[in-house]
């Protein structure tokens, strides 16, 4: 497949790293030689530097050959406009990254179609959800949702009064605790050790577990461990007047919850406290424990700060935690930081700007049997979601059959058949057309697709 990247940042980046592994040919377009310099370090890819609302630099990528082109720089105007180029040319599918919902709001009269464009991508929307549904879940650590939210990855850090400290997976499955759920990875307390997990592998006391299941089935293993399920938040405080802090106030006070917002730039807090209907905006330093004493720190159910300075957000929860506040969640800008999170321990959990919007870009396209690609926050692994391939290698065998072919540093996690969610055992068959959910490492990857990939008798 031919694509065209507009915009070499993280989303930019890690979208082109992710489509050049599957052997497609990329062309990356951004207007910072720097950025394309470490494109061409780091990718095997053409890069051209300028500005990808240019017909004729369009036009030099090749986008009279392009299936695909994905226009996602800060600047939603030439993220447009690229799209619209693009439509003229008749390329398949065009995707861009759009933060204004003015654009497409009732009131403008204007609709993505208007742009040729096929898929919105809007950052912030994305990370509002994905803050939500942490705050609903108290001690996930990460929830990633496939086919429409059925099915989760959850990770969690077990605590000391979980019920089922020191027992084996094989001993919880046998008493029926985990009959919906698939345990697909354990991260090792201090380390950077994963594992996945067997049958007398047993769970201790902060170590971080990774399941799969559907989502009635890994809300009722939150309950067994002794975790209750927020259906409805009472307090929350936000620090940040950010798009994503407004709109995460905007949709935690629609549904009744007490949300104080605390921003340090009063011309911001201005703003907040006019757009916001019932949030209560508070001018001054979150960092300031005086400030946070004011908001109810000590009564909160979730703090989230997302101020866009991952140093400040990260210091805000650490503040807010020591001062009472239940769950603490950070927003992350930077991938940098994303490795030092589990080591953070009064950090609940954190949303990657860039991996969330990069995930949800990877389940737009396509690609062959694989449907879907996201990549974890705190461990170097990758959830995909494939589709069984005609006479491929992993159909119409018994699963315990393939141990020696399937690699050991994988695991499949879910199976959809149809409209069935069928949880995986050594006796299961996986049939043609089978959705597939596996967790694997990322070097065993390419023999994941191989097994899964259709072949002609």
């Amino acid at each position: 497949m031919k694509a065209i990247i507009i915009g070499a940042g993280e989303v930019g980046f890690h979208t082109a790293k992710l489509l050049t592994a599957e052997n497609n040919d990329v062309v990356l377009i951004d207007e910072s030689e720097e950025a394309c310099q470490r494109v061409n370090e780091q990718l095997d890819l053409q890069t051209l530097c300028g500005s990808g609302a240019s017909p004729v630099l369009l036009k030099d990528a090749g986008i009279s050959d392009a299936e695909l082109i994905i226009a996602v720089t800060n600047s939603d105007e030439i993220n447009m406009l690229a799209c619209q180029i693009a439509n003229r040319y008749e390329v398949e599918t065009k995707i861009a990254r759009v933060s204004n919902p003015d654009y497409f709001s009732d009131e403008s009269g204007l609709t993505a179609n208007d742009f040729g464009i096929d898929l919105l991508v809007n950052p912030e929307h994305l990370c509002v959800e994905e803050f939500i549904r942490l705050l609903r879940t108290p001690e996930a650590r990460e929830i990633v949702e496939f086919e429409d939210g059925r099915i989760q990855l959850a990770s969690l850090r077990i605590k000391p009064n979980n019920p089922f400290v020191g027992k084996s997976l094989a001993e919880l499955d046998a008493n029926g605790v985990i009959s919906g759920v698939r345990f697909a990875a354990i991260k090792r307390r201090g380390s950077d050790n994963v594992i996945i997990p067997k049958g007398d592998d047993r769970l201790r006391q902060g170590e971080d577990v990774f399941v799969i299941g559907s989502t009635i089935a890994i809300e009722q293993l939150f309950r067994l461990f002794g975790i209750i399920i927020n259906t409805h938040l009472a307090r929350v405080i936000i620090v940040g007047a950010s798009v994503i802090g407004i709109e995460l106030a905007r949709s935690l006070e629609s549904n009744g919850t007490d949300v104080k917002l605390i921003e340090t730039d009063e011309k911001l807090a201005d703003l907040a406290s006019q757009t916001l209907r019932r949030t209560t905006v508070l001018h001054g330093d979150y960092l300031q424990f005086q400030l946070l004493e004011e908001a109810g720190i000590e009564e909160v159910s979730g703090f989230v700060s997302v101020t866009g300075d991952d140093e400040n957000d990260i210091m805000a929860c650490m503040t807010a935690k020591e001062h009472g506040a239940q769950r603490v969640l950070s927003l992350i800008q930077q991938p940098r930081y994303l490795p030092l999170l589990a080591r953070i321990h009064r950090l609940d959990g954190a949303v990657s700007r860039h991996l969330t919007v990069v995930s949800n870009l990877l389940r737009l396209i396509r690609r062959g049997n694989i449907v879907s690609v996201a990549s974890l926050h705190e461990i170097d692994a990758e959830v995909i979601e494939l589709v069984a391939g005609v006479n491929s290698k992993i159909v119409h065998k018994e699963l315990s059959s393939l141990k020696a072919k399937f690699p050991e540093n994988a695991f499949i996690g879910a199976i959809l058949r149809r409209e069935n969610h069928i949880v995986p055992h050594g006796s299961t068959v996986i049939q043609p057309a089978d959705r597939v959910i596996v967790f694997s490492m990322p070097d065993a990857i390419a023999v994941v697709e191989d097994m899964f990939a259709a072949r002609r008798v």
